[in-house]
């Protein structure tokens, strides 16, 4: 049964909308997402640093397996034995993210490999740090501080990863040089400070990039609600350019009421792409919507004065609604139809019909009056495109050629519920 929006419950459209706007209107830390929020947000994120952080990898894995080579050509015995086992596990370990990341496209499992990967770098760099002379803890303190700007500005993880990736190799490192090392108080002080302040430092730029990156999707999303909800107001469908449902609806209800008062006579043809579920499974639904967009622009031809209308119904069935015109001249129109649809050799190898697009059409008829409703000529019309179906597809059927009284009725009555077409009571709209 078809709901009427009120203001008080809304869409879930117009409530992302609100969420969006009251988002971008108020300062906080970072934005706080609802659960479908966040969802499209880690998508969007995925997506757009999806090519960064595997370029940045890959960068990180090379800058690594140039230091560290260089590092082990100067080790010997057994420090150097040591320093290249811990060198080529971590090089291993990077390496199998790196490989893993071209596979992985999600972001809930990119963000934490990446992590993995840092982490791997800064215990790499602070075991070879352990494996080396004592005078050399402030050259690799160097080393570390690389890794921690690595990880909250260039790898491109959200601070939520970022930060305690950080603060663990930070820890590791000074865990190892206290036990390790027998330093000086100036220079624990000055190695402290010095890694202090390349946390806060790159901390807050790691949350100033994400925080960005957040209202720029918040941006683009409150830009698509608008246009969506802009498209909409027009009552044009965006993909085929027909007039949508809602276009649709209020054109019908006043036609017919148009019609009932001149007593004029209207035809329905009610149109369906013939397989068009089995085309989107085996091309693609890319392909199935390049197909929709050609047939709507045939369809369009079929409206030829003001008082018609071409809309796309649902999906894959369109509507064609007629002023003042009698059963026989629509069917001629919409056999015409059917055959320009055909022409256009679309290709459907996974049709039931043969090797290219082709359409049903229901035919129907009627003089509107008091004791009928637009939903029951509808019915009637979509009976109809059943029947055609039922009889081969690729064909048009009308009151004419359909079987009269309860016998049609019987036929409709017998069609399966995946089928049938859920004919939505009309209501009247508030403005």
């Amino acid at each position: 049964m078809q709901t009427m929006t009120t203001p008080e419950t809304g869409t879930p459209e117009s409530d992302e909308k609100q969420e969006v706007a009251r988002l971008l209107v108020r300062r906080s830390f970072l934005p706080h997402f609802s659960r479908k929020l966040k969802q499209l947000f880690l998508q969007s994120y995925s997506h757009h640093n999806r090519l960064r952080m595997r370029i940045t990898l890959t960068l990180g894995l090379v800058i690594y397996l140039l230091c560290g080579g260089g590092d082990i050509l100067f080790g010997s015995g057994a420090a150097g034995a040591a320093r290249l086992i811990g060198y080529g596990f971590t090089a291993f370990v990077m390496a199998g993210a790196l490989c893993a990341a071209f596979w992985v496209k999600r972001d809930i499992v990119m963000q934490p490999l990446y992590a993995v990967a840092a982490l791997a770098a800064g215990a790499g760099t602070v075991w070879l740090a352990h494996t080396s002379p004592p005078g050399t803890v402030l050259v690799y303190s160097l080393g570390v501080v690389v890794i921690l700007f690595y990880i909250y500005v260039i790898s491109g993880m959200r601070i939520g990863y970022a930060l305690p990736g950080a603060l663990l190799v930070t820890g590791l490192y000074l865990a190892d040089a206290f036990i390790h090392y027998q330093l000086p108080p100036t220079v624990w002080q000055m190695l402290i400070v010095q890694l202090a302040v390349t946390n806060l430092v790159g901390a807050y730029a790691g949350y100033r990039l994400e925080k960005e990156a957040r209202r720029s999707f918040l941006d683009g999303r409150m830009v698509r609600l608008l246009n969506n909800e802009m498209i909409e107001l027009v009552g044009v469908d965006e993909l085929t350019g027909l007039a949508n449902r809602r276009r649709m609806d209020e054109f019908y209800v006043n036609t017919w009421n148009r019609a009932q008062r001149d007593k004029a006579e209207l035809a329905l043809l009610l149109i369906d792409v013939d397989c068009l579920t089995l085309l989107n499974e085996h091309l693609g639904r890319h392909i199935g919507d390049i197909c929709l967009r050609k047939l709507g622009a045939v369809i369009q031809h079929c409206r030829r004065r003001p008082g018609d209308l071409a809309a796309r119904y649902e999906g894959g069935k369109f509507l064609v609604l007629l002023y003042s015109c009698n059963e026989r001249h629509a069917r001629v129109i919409a056999e015409r139809l059917r055959r320009d649809i055909e022409s256009l050799n679309l290709m459907n190898p996974a049709s039931t019909v043969g090797w290219t697009v082709t359409v049903s059409i229901g035919v129907h008829a009627v003089v509107p009056n008091r004791s009928q409703s637009p939903a029951s000529a509808l019915a009637a019309a979509d009976t109809l495109l059943y029947m055609a179906k039922q009889r081969g597809r690729n064909q048009v059927l009308s009151d004419h050629d359909a079987p009269s009284g309860k016998t049609a009725s019987r036929e409709a009555e017998q069609q399966p519920a995946s089928d049938k077409t859920v004919i939505l009571p009309w209501t009247h709209t508030a403005p």
